[in-house]
């Protein structure tokens, strides 16, 4: 999910960012009293590996196991498996190298499956690997698992959903523009809004930094993150790379824990600084009727 934001321009930054019980004499008719029957074999479960293109009726979880909920993705689910990979040659956990070249296999296989990036629409992307146990006993799939969010900016919650992604996100789920509200020194929330309508700030797009990049907790890391995120608005805006150190950011990178275990996702924003606003996308205007520009 989202960690901390922070705003940077060419000048400065703000920093934000279950067991038995019973007491019964005689048991129901319908239960045969045979415990173990009905149990699913070990040799039944080792060699299983998820499928991708399954909804999955529980919310998206960082461990996957056999008994996860599979339904039919006409119905309500939580998340979509849009890609099963494997981790060649590990004999230990993954670690922060390898969930992020994990992670940057389904980012590219997500795309295939959706026909656009994920992370421009109001979407998580989860990686889900074996349990211990499983791993311990062979298993070496890691599952990318999509979800819808309620934002990618603030606080966020699951959304229940009906109907697949596979070819086609809903314009309605596209991240475009946001109204960013500040208290001193820090971004305290980013709701979206209509392009049309008086807006501060627009969502240009994402990129995963490199497993060498600090989390940013000093000006100088931040500006590491404020610099990518101007190229990227940059090229939004559709003018020059050499341009871009005027151009106001936030920069949302994912939380300290995600960023840690190799999720190193960072949103960015165009942000008109000063109270000034737009009301319309300034995507490809290359500037004309940009605040600030």
């Amino acid at each position: 999910m989202r960690g901390r934001l922070t705003v940077g321009t060419m000048l400065a930054a703000l920093l934000t960012n279950l067991a038995l019980a019973g007491c019964g004499t005689a048991l129901p008719a319908e239960v045969d009293s045979k415990l173990t029957d009905d149990w699913v074999k070990v040799a039944d479960v080792k060699g299983w590996v998820p499928e991708a293109g399954v909804c999955l009726g529980v919310a998206p979880k960082d461990t996957g196991r056999y008994t996860d909920a599979v339904v039919d993705c006409a119905k309500s689910h939580y998340g979509e498996v849009v890609h099963v990979g494997e981790f060649k040659g590990l004999t230990t956990s993954p670690g922060p190298k390898d969930n992020a070249a994990a992670l940057a296999e389904c980012d590219r296989e997500a795309t295939t499956y959706l026909g656009r990036s994920w992370s421009l629409a109001r979407l998580e992307l989860t990686l889900a690997v074996p349990t211990p146990t499983a791993w311990t006993g062979g298993a070496r799939w890691f599952r990318c698992d999509l979800a819808e969010v309620t934002t990618v900016f603030d606080a966020p919650d699951w959304v229940q959903r009906t109907g697949s992604l596979k070819g086609d996100v809903p314009a309605a789920l596209l991240v475009g523009c946001v109204n960013s509200q500040e208290k001193g020194d820090s971004i305290v929330k980013m709701p979206e809004v209509a392009c049309a309508k008086a807006h501060n700030s627009e969502f240009v797009g994402a990129y995963r930094a490199s497993v060498s990049t600090a989390y940013p907790k000093s000006e100088r890391q931040w500006n590491v993150l404020h610099d990518e995120c101007q190229d990227l608005a940059a090229k939004f805006m559709g003018v020059s790379l050499s341009s871009a150190g005027r151009i106001g950011v936030i920069s949302s990178p994912n939380n300290p824990e995600s960023w840690a275990a190799g999720d190193r996702m960072v949103r960015c924003v165009l942000w008109f600084y000063d109270g000034k606003t737009m009301k319309k996308s300034a995507k490809g205007s290359k500037g004309k009727g940009v605040p600030g520009w």
